[in-house]
């Protein structure tokens, strides 16, 4: 394992590897360098899993997950990534990082490769753990009880008693429901559900007869009559903990009562809306906060009485300068939880 080069010229330090790993009825795990304790800088690490032809590969991370946080809700840095092969293609689960491990899943193939990198920046994070185990599908002949195929994980043949599990994934409302927290689009979403299916599903979305209401608002431009889902997905995004146009009043904020300003009142960018919706922890005390301020310049009128001991009864002239004054705008915004450790 040599870190990458070119020309005979050392042009990184990052270092790569690839493993290949057979999955067997015993399962196994897989995690980042040196976990639970912090990871290190500039790796690329892949792991190919492969499970005997006709069966299917199952993976959990562990809730002990922690990567450098995205950017802009993208994973530019470190992440894990984990892709599903088959013969024709190559279909992408999803990227992850960040403090919010991916859901569990199963794959439609026998392939699976996961990917882990990590920059030139060292970040005090645990990485990741995932344990893949292997499954097969068992058909009975049909009966006229009708009765559906199960999903059985290897590991636990040969207990009595044994623990089976729908064919698909997610299990529940509740994992459906983190899994849509991760995507971005529709297509996305259908896609780590059905990814041998998912182009026909999206088009069996807008083709439903039994829908009385539309509305008239986000409609794709390429497509009559159907709307734009991944657009409402986005202004939510755009209206969640962002910075927005507030009205401030300059003596407030400048706590001052000796002066007044024209105009009274500035636009400034502060940060506002809800945190995480549809999260675990996004109505449980989260509170949208910034996470990068700068100060602006910006030019009023100030008019500040003078006081001086020869005033006289008689009026006195307004007399109104240019000041400069300073404002607080913030940049961008993060959200703060109580369930998150401090940074």
């Amino acid at each position: 394992m040599q870190p990458l080069t070119h020309s005979n010229r050392l042009t990184t330090d990052l270092y790569s590897k690839e493993e290949n790993v057979t999955v067997t009825p015993t399962g196994g795990v897989i995690h980042s360098p040196r976990y639970p304790n912090a990871y290190p800088r500039n790796l690329l690490l892949s792991w190919k899993l492969q499970s005997p032809p006709g069966s299917r590969i199952h993976l959990e991370f562990d809730g002990h997950f922690g990567l450098e946080e995205p950017e802009n809700g993208v994973c530019r840095y470190d992440f894990v990534e984990v892709e599903e092969q088959s013969e024709t293609s190559t279909i992408t689960w999803g990227r992850w990082c960040g403090q919010k491990p991916p859901p569990r899943r199963n794959s439609k193939s026998n392939k699976l490769r996961i990917t882990f990198k990590s920059d030139d920046y060292f970040v005090a994070k645990p990485g990741f753990k995932v344990y893949y185990s292997l499954q097969v599908d068992s058909t009975p002949p049909a009966s006229k009880n009708n009765w559906e195929a199960v999903t059985m994980l290897m590991s636990d043949v040969g207990v009595k008693e044994m623990s089976t599990t729908m064919a698909d994934v997610p299990l529940s409302l509740d994992d459906l429901d983190r899994t849509i927290a991760a995507c971005d689009t529709v297509e996305e979403l259908l896609k780590s559900l059905n990814p041998e299916t998912w182009k026909q599903d999206l088009d069996n979305i807008y083709i439903q007869t039994y829908i009385h209401y539309r509305s008239r608002a986000y409609h794709l431009a390429t497509r009559h009559n159907k709307v734009d889902l991944n657009r409402l997905n986005d202004d939510v995004k755009r209206y969640s903990c962002t910075p927005r146009n507030y009205s401030v009043n300059l003596r407030e904020e400048l706590k001052t009562t000796s002066a007044v300003f024209f105009p009274r009142c500035l636009l400034v960018k502060r940060c506002g809306g809800n945190c995480g919706c549809g999260t675990s922890d996004w109505n449980n005390g989260c509170t949208c906060r910034p996470l990068k301020t700068t100060t602006k310049l910006h030019e009023v009128l100030k008019y500040a009485p003078e006081s001086s001991i020869h005033r006289r009864l008689q009026r006195t002239r307004v007399r109104w300068v240019i000041d400069e004054i300073f404002l607080a705008h913030h940049d961008s915004c993060e959200c703060a939880c109580p369930s998150q450790p401090p940074r």
